[in-house]
């Protein structure tokens, strides 16, 4: 099995830096718009590829770090796209949680909590405070997603909550690739800091996005 790492390990690298590539047009473009549409579609093929690579990888050969940016980087693609699939599950039941969506949630927190196990168990590493954030966002969206999936009508349900959602999502998961690449591929700056600026940027980015938009979506049409 071993002797497969090096060509998985070579398609999960392509893969990447086709989504950093591709992950900058549904970003850069109108939301909405068909390029928007048809670029984020891609993004999302091309995470699927490359997460099927990254936790096959992580089987072959544990990483705590990287299980955890696994692990995160696929509850938002997965629940990122889904947002878009079900978007008033508070108000229409055929939005609501499929067996898909539970199972993909529980499996994501499952890895979570393998990777805080390990984390508590293995030696110390440079990435460990990286490996340690990742755990909690993954727990994080994870418990977030199992409440939306339990009680759709409770808290913060609201009209146009899957549109935020699918931001959030989106824009941490390209976070999570860039994070990835930079930690890989530009070498600059100490670790941890050199993976973190990436989470950081987006993090910030996603933060000005929502007040944008929830700015725009409360002022009134001119007539």
């Amino acid at each position: 099995m071993q002797s497969l790492f090096a060509p998985i390990l070579t398609l999960h690298i392509a893969a990447g830096m086709t989504a950093v590539a591709v992950g900058l047009v549904p970003l850069l473009t109108r939301k909405g718009a068909r390029l928007h549409r048809l670029s984020g579609r891609l993004f999302a093929g091309v995470m699927g590829v490359l997460l099927v690579a990254a936790w096959t990888l992580t089987l072959l050969r544990f990483n705590a770090y990287f299980a955890g940016l696994t692990a995160a980087a696929t509850l938002q693609v997965f629940s990122g796209v889904r947002a878009l699939r079900r978007k008033r599950p508070d108000i229409n039941p055929a939005d609501r949680a499929k067996a898909i969506d539970w199972l993909v949630a529980l499996t994501a927190i499952g890895a979570g909590l393998w990777v805080w196990a390990a984390l508590r168990a293995g030696p110390a590493s440079p990435t460990d405070a990286i490996a340690w954030s990742l755990v909690w966002a993954t727990l994080t969206f994870g418990a977030y997603d199992l409440w939306r999936f339990a009680r759709p009508a409770a808290f913060p349900a609201f009209a146009d909550l899957w549109f935020y959602e699918h931001l959030v999502k989106m824009l941490g998961a390209y976070g999570a690739v860039m994070s990835a690449f930079a930690g890989n591929f530009l070498a600059f700056g100490p670790s941890p800091w050199r993976q973190l600026w990436p989470t950081i940027l987006f993090e910030t980015l996603t933060v000005l996005l929502i007040v944008v938009y929830a700015i725009r979506r409360r002022r009134p049409a001119i007539a």
